[in-house]
Protein backbone atom coordinates (compact mmCIF):
# COMPACT_ATOMS: atom_id res chain seq x y z
CA UNK A 1 0.00 0.00 0.00
CA UNK A 2 1.49 3.35 -0.92
CA UNK A 3 2.06 5.82 1.72
CA UNK A 4 -0.68 8.46 0.05
CA UNK A 5 -3.20 5.38 -0.01
CA UNK A 6 -2.26 4.71 3.55
CA UNK A 7 -2.56 8.19 4.62
CA UNK A 8 -5.77 8.51 2.89
CA UNK A 9 -7.09 5.28 5.06
CA UNK A 10 -6.21 6.99 7.78
CA UNK A 11 -8.20 10.12 7.81
CA UNK A 12 -10.83 8.32 6.65
CA UNK A 13 -10.88 6.58 9.66
CA UNK A 14 -10.28 9.78 11.37
CA UNK A 15 -13.18 11.15 9.80
CA UNK A 16 -15.47 8.26 10.35
CA UNK A 17 -14.10 8.19 14.26
CA UNK A 18 -15.57 11.70 14.55
CA UNK A 19 -18.58 11.45 13.02
CA UNK A 20 -19.42 8.38 14.82
CA UNK A 21 -18.42 10.35 17.95
CA UNK A 22 -20.61 13.27 17.00
CA UNK A 23 -23.67 10.97 16.71
CA UNK A 24 -23.15 9.70 20.11
CA UNK A 25 -22.77 13.41 21.76
CA UNK A 26 -25.75 14.50 19.68
CA UNK A 27 -27.67 11.11 21.31
CA UNK A 28 -26.80 11.92 24.55
CA UNK A 29 -27.61 15.59 24.23
CA UNK A 30 -30.56 14.86 23.41
CA UNK A 31 -30.92 12.16 25.75
CA UNK A 32 -30.29 14.84 28.50
CA UNK A 33 -32.99 17.30 26.85
CA UNK A 34 -35.86 14.74 26.81
CA UNK A 35 -34.85 14.44 30.62
CA UNK A 36 -34.60 17.63 31.53
CA UNK A 37 -37.81 18.28 29.52
CA UNK A 38 -39.77 15.57 31.43
CA UNK A 39 -38.15 16.57 34.40
CA UNK A 40 -39.13 20.14 34.27
CA UNK A 41 -42.66 19.15 32.92
CA UNK A 42 -42.84 16.94 36.21
CA UNK A 43 -42.10 19.69 38.68
CA UNK A 44 -44.43 22.10 36.43
CA UNK A 45 -47.61 19.29 37.26
CA UNK A 46 -46.35 18.63 41.07
CA UNK A 47 -46.28 22.87 41.43
CA UNK A 48 -49.58 23.01 39.93
CA UNK A 49 -51.06 20.28 41.88
CA UNK A 50 -50.04 22.42 45.10
CA UNK A 51 -50.77 25.72 44.14
CA UNK A 52 -54.48 24.29 43.35
CA UNK A 53 -54.64 22.61 46.34
CA UNK A 54 -53.82 25.68 48.51
CA UNK A 55 -56.40 27.48 46.05
CA UNK A 56 -58.74 24.88 46.96
CA UNK A 57 -58.08 24.86 50.78
CA UNK A 58 -57.92 29.12 50.94
CA UNK A 59 -61.45 28.85 49.28
CA UNK A 60 -62.60 27.18 52.22
CA UNK A 61 -61.15 29.08 54.38
CA UNK A 62 -62.81 31.59 53.28
CA UNK A 63 -66.20 30.32 53.13
CA UNK A 64 -65.50 29.45 56.81
CA UNK A 65 -65.06 32.64 57.58
CA UNK A 66 -68.19 33.61 55.32
CA UNK A 67 -70.41 31.36 57.43
CA UNK A 68 -69.11 32.50 60.66
CA UNK A 69 -69.94 36.55 59.83
CA UNK A 70 -73.35 35.45 59.02
CA UNK A 71 -73.82 33.05 62.14
CA UNK A 72 -72.74 36.35 63.90
CA UNK A 73 -75.25 38.21 62.65
CA UNK A 74 -78.22 35.49 63.04
CA UNK A 75 -77.38 35.58 66.87
CA UNK A 76 -77.66 39.62 66.68
CA UNK A 77 -80.85 38.69 65.43
CA UNK A 78 -81.71 35.98 67.93
CA UNK A 79 -80.72 38.87 70.55
CA UNK A 80 -83.40 41.27 69.35
CA UNK A 81 -86.04 38.87 68.98
CA UNK A 82 -85.23 37.82 72.78
CA UNK A 83 -85.47 41.21 73.50
CA UNK A 84 -88.12 42.79 71.70
CA UNK A 85 -90.30 39.93 73.19
CA UNK A 86 -89.60 40.70 77.03
CA UNK A 87 -90.14 44.21 76.01
CA UNK A 88 -92.56 45.15 73.37
CA UNK A 89 -94.25 41.87 73.60
CA UNK A 90 -93.68 41.61 77.68
CA UNK A 91 -93.21 38.00 77.42
CA UNK A 92 -92.69 36.22 80.68
CA UNK A 93 -90.18 33.48 78.77
CA UNK A 94 -88.91 32.50 75.36
CA UNK A 95 -88.08 28.83 74.49
CA UNK A 96 -86.78 27.56 71.43
CA UNK A 97 -90.38 27.01 70.02
CA UNK A 98 -91.27 30.35 70.38
CA UNK A 99 -92.29 31.70 66.76
CA UNK A 100 -90.41 34.67 66.55
CA UNK A 101 -86.81 32.59 67.24
CA UNK A 102 -87.22 29.18 65.64
CA UNK A 103 -86.35 30.07 62.08
CA UNK A 104 -83.41 32.01 63.59
CA UNK A 105 -82.37 28.75 65.56
CA UNK A 106 -82.80 26.69 62.39
CA UNK A 107 -81.07 29.11 59.97
CA UNK A 108 -77.89 28.98 62.83
CA UNK A 109 -78.07 25.14 63.05
CA UNK A 110 -78.14 24.94 59.53
CA UNK A 111 -74.76 27.68 59.36
CA UNK A 112 -73.12 25.51 62.37
CA UNK A 113 -73.51 22.02 59.71
CA UNK A 114 -72.15 23.92 57.08
CA UNK A 115 -69.21 25.23 58.84
CA UNK A 116 -68.35 22.10 60.56
CA UNK A 117 -68.75 20.29 56.75
CA UNK A 118 -66.10 22.64 55.62
CA UNK A 119 -64.03 22.47 58.65
CA UNK A 120 -64.19 18.87 58.11
CA UNK A 121 -63.24 19.37 54.03
CA UNK A 122 -60.15 21.40 55.15
CA UNK A 123 -58.74 19.16 57.56
CA UNK A 124 -59.06 16.24 55.01
CA UNK A 125 -57.39 18.63 51.89
CA UNK A 126 -54.75 19.30 54.83
CA UNK A 127 -54.26 15.63 55.16
CA UNK A 128 -53.64 15.32 51.58
CA UNK A 129 -57.46 13.34 51.13
CA UNK A 130 -59.67 14.76 48.56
Amino acid sequence: MAFSDRMKNIVGQGVEASKKMADKAGEKAQDLGEKGFKASKDFIAKAGAKAQAFGERSVLMLEIKQLEGQAKKLMARLGLEVYEAFTAKEAKSVTPTTAALKPVLAEIASIKDAIEKREAELEARKKGTP
